[in-house]
């Protein structure tokens, strides 16, 4: 009988170091939080959309760390644009990217390109991200799946994980701090948009604002296969009351 009992006492000691896997419940319980954290859902969702302004560098491939200026207009009805302004080798180089919840297109320097193939789909891939970042629809949205990844550490925090399994789209994990509710990480698969190629990216925020009683990133931090690839400062935010269409009309 001590064989059994001692066995029994050993698998037992063993599963206090195994991390505890969070039921449906919990996943709930960790995005209400971090609902509440942002500010809530009322003033979350009481604008038409956002529009951001940031400064930093990005790693650009034979080049280097390259300082760059972005101005981003995002419409919560899955539309965005993206102005980025940088200069390599004595060279300004303006880019402005804009999908408009099914099109989307690229101008570079006043030359514009209809977005297609692998560039079209990272556009989409772009709005549902932005659509998740939200964080008020996750619950309701039954298309998709959320799963509990447990507890692990961002930037030497407790972070509580949660995968988000969408049709159609990447998976991606979201990681929030432990004790403050707020979203801290943001983890999946996408390419490079200097190389074309395939990565893993983690998008962490370092540091929040609060801008109009909504707790918003000041600070953000982007690894690419654990390198960085891009430090930005978010210098304004604005949450409009509008956005008009014509924003994303193309030129």
């Amino acid at each position: 009988m001590r064989r059994p009992m001692l066995c029994a006492l050993v698998f037992a000691f063993a599963l206090g170091f195994v991390p505890r896997v969070l039921g449906q419940g919990d996943v709930k319980a960790i995005l209400e939080k971090a609902v509440r954290a942002h500010g809530g859902a009322d003033k979350i969702n009481r604008g038409k959309g956002v529009l951001t302004r940031a400064k930093g560098k990005i790693e650009v491939p034979g080049i280097g760390a390259t300082e760059f200026t972005q101005e981003i207009t995002v419409a919560y009805t899955g539309k965005f644009k993206e102005a980025m302004h940088v200069e390599v080798n004595g060279q300004k180089i303006n880019v402005v990217t804009v999908f408009d919840g099914q099109n989307g297109w690229v101008s570079a320097n006043g030359k514009t390109k209809d977005a297609s193939g692998d560039i079209l789909e990272s556009l989409k891939e772009g709005a549902y991200a932005m659509k998740i970042a939200r964080l008020t629809d996750l619950i309701p949205d039954t298309s998709i799946q959320l799963s509990a990844l447990g507890e692990s550490k961002v930037e030497d925090r407790p972070a509580l994980g949660v995968k988000l399994a969408g049709k159609g789209h990447k998976d991606i994990e979201l990681y929030f701090d432990k004790d403050s509710g707020l979203l801290v990480k943001v983890h999946t698969r996408k390419k490079n948009p200097t190389t074309g190629q395939e990565v893993d990216e983690e998008r962490i925020i370092k540091a929040y604002q609060e801008i109009d009683g909504q707790k918003t990133a000041k600070s953000i931090l982007v690894k690419h296969d654990g390198k960085t690839f891009l430090e930005a400062e978010v210098t304004a935010v604005k949450y409009p009351d509008d956005i008009d269409d014509s924003e994303f009309e193309k030129p």
